[in-house]
């Protein structure tokens, strides 16, 4: 008896991390950032662009991000320096790119 409630503390305990830890990473504000991209690295996965206020926005991009051009999914290799674009971010510890959509 007492193995099996403590087997069921153990599995309640697991699953309540497992869950913490998947909400964390979902766990932030969105945001928006519009500007024209200053360096792309499809290798490490990563875009930043430059608004026009003056600030950088460097964001992670990640398999689920969505990138779209003229309302397509693409790739980030489909996006170029010089680029306007808007980019919707989780911003947490890191920022995760949720979309990033090519304008014209």
């Amino acid at each position: 008896m007492k193995r099996s409630t403590m087997f069921l503390a153990m599995f309640v305990m697991t699953s309540f991390l497992t869950i913490g830890l998947l909400a964390a990473e979902e766990t932030g504000t969105m945001r928006t950032a519009h500007g024209r991209v200053i360096s792309i690295d499809p290798e490490g996965k990563a875009i930043t662009i430059a608004t026009p206020a003056g600030t950088d926005v460097g964001t992670i991009v990640n398999q689920n991000t969505k990138i779209r051009i003229k309302g397509k999914l693409a790739s980030l290799k489909d996006i170029n320096e010089g680029d306007a674009v808007t980019i919707r971010y989780l911003k947490s510890d890191d920022l995760y790119a949720k979309e990033v959509v090519k304008k014209k």
